[in-house]
């Protein structure tokens, strides 16, 4: 049999049952693809949303633990004098003043503090948020029991609408001992170390009676600075008791907590101290109210629990406050929320409603109660 044969260079087609993509299974694929690709995006997008808001609520949350770290231990503390409050005599009595003249006590030395209640904020009462710029009103919008009512001078200007304030008492003991003995008219007592406690800060000394009980004491302005080992009076003054070995050594302070305007026109939980008057220190931001209640004993009876509860503005006597309630609202600092968030909320038994219809931002309000230490058994 014969054999064809081909022109020479010619190859034979190749046969496949391979075909290209139609038309319509390319926009099928293009479209599961997008399908797929939205998911994932949306998934995203839900999960970044819930981490910002988580975020926001853990943002609030640990300023109310700042701010209860803070005023906790300031408030349990306060009117405790030592040794000094173990007398039976009032701490007037028993503490003698040698201060400037122009470094005036806003809470009196027998008193653990003081407070004052911004008008229409206690229990029953419906507070409006601000929901822009924040104010400061003048001090005349406060109310304190005994304290006349108005804010005290140097805080009138600072104090936002709708806080609280008070003023706290309080001690803190210096780790050092006097190592020589100061008689009457000198004018420094001489320590171990450093005394810590910087120029123009308050002091308070105490004297030993013959038994060796803590007896009575001086507060005075220190002269020296904080790296010395003495503290002495300012020039000019001189001790009117003397001073050894058993004599302890506290720095004095005033310190008034409030809520300001802090950095980028936050609210912030503030301190200033009152003795000498210093600038204001921003604590924590982001706190937009502060409410206060003060807690009575009876007027008779030796029980130091609080019978009730109620507003710097009903205080009659400073002297029976035992514990101190106080509640924040904290907020996150961005909006965080999917929808604006125009709950009302209850503080201390005031109802109170963000500004302008609220924002989107997270909020939650904490509650605290101390005791203060110096009743307690």
């Amino acid at each position: 049999m014969k054999k064809s044969t081909l022109p020479y260079g010619f190859k034979p087609r190749k046969t496949s049952n391979q075909f290209g993509l139609s038309m319509v299974e390319l926009l099928i694929a293009m479209a599961l693809g997008l399908l797929l690709t939205l998911g994932v995006t949306q998934i995203y997008l839900s999960s970044n949303e819930t981490y910002r808001q988580t975020q926001g609520f853990a943002h609030a949350q640990e300023s109310s633990r700042f701010v209860s770290a803070i005023l906790t231990p300031a408030l349990r503390s306060a009117g405790s004098f030592g040794c000094l409050t173990q007398e039976s005599r009032p701490l007037d009595s028993e503490i003698t003043p040698q201060l400037n003249a122009d470094l005036n006590l806003t809470v009196p030395l027998g008193e653990a503090l003081r407070g004052w209640e911004y008008t229409g904020t206690g229990p029953n009462d419906s507070i409006t948020l601000a929901g822009g710029a924040l104010a400061t009103p003048g001090a005349g919008n406060w109310a304190s029991g005994t304290a006349g009512t108005n804010l005290p001078a140097s805080l009138a200007g600072d104090v936002v609408t709708n806080s609280d304030v008070i003023i706290v008492n309080a001690l803190t003991p210096t780790p050092v001992t006097v190592n020589a003995v100061t008689a009457v008219g000198g004018n420094s007592i001489s320590l171990s170390s450093a005394s810590g406690i910087n120029a123009n800060h308050v002091v308070l000394a105490t004297n030993d009676n013959s038994s060796g009980a803590c007896f009575r004491g001086e507060l005075f302005q220190n002269g020296d600075n904080a790296t010395d080992s003495s503290v002495a009076m300012l020039a000019g003054n001189t001790f009117n008791l003397s001073y050894g070995p058993e004599t302890r050594i506290y720095e004095f302070t005033q310190m008034a907590y409030y809520i300001a305007e802090g950095t980028n026109q936050e609210p912030a939980l503030f301190r200033r101290l009152m003795t000498p008057l210093e600038a204001p220190q921003e604590l924590i931001s982001g706190v937009e109210t502060l409410q206060i209640l003060y807690g009575i004993r009876n007027a008779t009876g030796s029980n130091n629990a609080a019978a009730n509860y109620v507003t710097a503005a009903q205080v009659t006597d400073w002297d029976r406050v035992v514990s101190v309630r106080f509640s924040v609202m904290t907020r996150s600092p961005d909006n965080v929320l999917d929808e604006v968030n125009d709950r009302n909320f209850n503080m201390l038994g005031s109802e109170v409603t963000q500004g302008m219809g609220g924002d989107r931002r997270a909020r939650l309000v904490s509650v605290g109660t101390t005791a203060l230490r110096r009743i307690l058994p």
